[in-house]
């Protein structure tokens, strides 16, 4: 069996061109059971040439459409022909790019009067196709820059592919994105109250490169949610001029306006609700998360259980016994005062407890210092704390668990330490901000409408 692969293009003026784009051969006396069907070689080779085949008559077309001026309707001269390769996804191909002179009738238009047109540039400014750039960031955003360089060669038939490139382009598709979304015009909703947001945040520790002299990056990140919407974010403050302007454009692009409070849930680090005041430009309110303080609580029963099991005790076990297990009950539904005053007592019990046994004394200085530990995260984010039950039972969040799985998916996962890779604030910024965007379904759609 013989196979010819013929294309036949057919352009705005009616004439009509023919491509001999691949052959295959398949004699059925020597096919083995690798032969049947079209081969991934095969596929690359005729991808490549049907490439070629209309990259070629697609400047064939553009090139004598850009000839005719848009004023007089005249032809103008061609100046000269310069060699442009372009880089696609089906190869890298070198092609004869025409500049076009400007027009006698001086008239303004959208050329640029002085010097010869280049209808190619308009469409590939840095030589490479959209498509081909956003798959690269896209890679290179789930995986390691090589490994991503290794997948592009062995499924499509570009170019030899080269882990800088990668790494390069990447960049340049994350700077595309910020510009993208903030010329954007955001569109007003079409309900009076603006959406109540909430702001999932939490950090990622990444290993930094030597030169920088400190062994870890802070990167943060977080998830931004409304009623029907929610958006990924993920920045590395070292790395920003201004890292509130970011993360306002991402409160904007799910419609908030500065007359709606948004609620920031967080693990009690405060430089986290501070990037979000310094984003909305006023008051934000912060909810304490819960994940945080009951494992605090759950640190304390263990403790208190492991005392009454020494040998060597000898208070009353319900003394210890009912105050740790009433702390979760008062937090859950916004008994603050109540709480502390019940971890104070069971501090106070513990230095009553007189013995000579080693165990229980070390048993004792466990619970006071993990009595200590949530009297002091208490204390310090008093205002922070709410009733839970409440919001729980109402059906709002009461967790920054969304938060964990954006260090995860955004951070761990790509820049983790057992990776044993090391970055600078720059790259690691730029490594966030697109694996956000392909996690979110963003990167495609930017590259869509910035297209249209």
């Amino acid at each position: 069996m013989e196979v010819r692969i013929i294309v036949e293009t057919t352009f705005e003026n009616g004439t009509t061109k023919r491509h001999r784009v691949g052959y295959l051969s398949r004699p059925f006396r020597r096919t083995q059971p690798e032969g049947f069907g079209l081969l991934l070689e095969d596929a690359k080779i005729i991808l490549r040439q049907l490439q070629n085949a209309i990259l070629r008559d697609q400047i064939e077309e553009i090139s004598a459409a850009s000839r005719i001026c848009p004023d007089c309707d005249g032809v103008r001269a061609i100046h000269d022909y310069r060699s442009r390769v372009l880089d696609t996804l089906f190869g890298r191909f070198k092609v004869k790019a025409p500049r076009i002179r400007c027009c006698a009738c001086n008239a303004k238009s959208d050329v640029v009067l002085g010097g010869p047109l280049s209808p190619l540039a308009r469409f590939f400014p840095d030589r490479s196709t959209p498509e081909m750039q956003r798959l690269q960031a896209e890679l290179g955003a789930r995986y390691s820059f090589r490994e991503a360089a290794r997948i592009l060669e062995t499924f499509v038939p570009c170019a030899k592919q080269v882990n800088t490139s990668v790494r390069n382009r990447l960049g340049k598709v994350a700077r595309n994105i910020d510009a993208i979304e903030q010329t954007e015009p955001v569109v007003a909703a079409a309900v009076e109250d603006p959406p109540a947001l909430t702001v999932f945040l939490d950090g990622a520790h990444i290993r930094c490169r030597p030169e920088y002299q400190k062994r870890h990056l802070d990167v943060v990140v977080g998830k931004i949610e409304s009623h029907d919407k929610c958006r990924r974010f993920g920045l590395v403050q070292q790395a920003m001029l201004s890292p509130a302007s970011q993360l306002r454009q991402d409160l904007r692009a799910l419609g908030w306006d500065r007359g709606k409070t948004v609620t920031v849930i967080s693990d009690g680090e405060p430089a986290l609700p501070n990037l979000v005041r310094g984003a909305v430009g006023g008051k934000v309110r912060h909810i304490l998360d819960w994940w945080h303080i009951s494992m605090r609580i759950q640190h304390i029963e263990n403790a208190v259980k492991g005392l009454l099991q020494v040998r060597g005790f000898s208070g009353i076990p319900m003394l210890f016994k009912r105050p740790a297990e009433a702390l979760r009950w008062y937090l859950w539904h916004g008994k603050v005062l109540t709480a502390t005053t019940s971890l104070q007592w069971l501090m106070v019990d513990c230095a009553r407890l007189g013995t000579d046994d080693r165990v229980a004394t070390e048993a004792v200085r466990r619970v006071q210092a993990r009595c200590r530990d949530l009297y002091s995260y208490l204390a310090n984010n008093m205002d922070n704390l709410t009733d839970y039950g409440r919001r729980h039972r109402a059906g709002l969040p009461i967790s920054s668990s969304r938060a964990e799985g954006c260090v995860d998916d955004i951070g761990n996962t790509r820049m983790g330490k057992r990776r044993r890779m090391r970055w600078s604030p720059k790259g690691a910024h730029r490594v966030a901000v697109v694996r956000a965007a392909v996690l979110d379904g963003r990167l495609t759609g930017a590259y869509q409408r910035a297209a249209a």
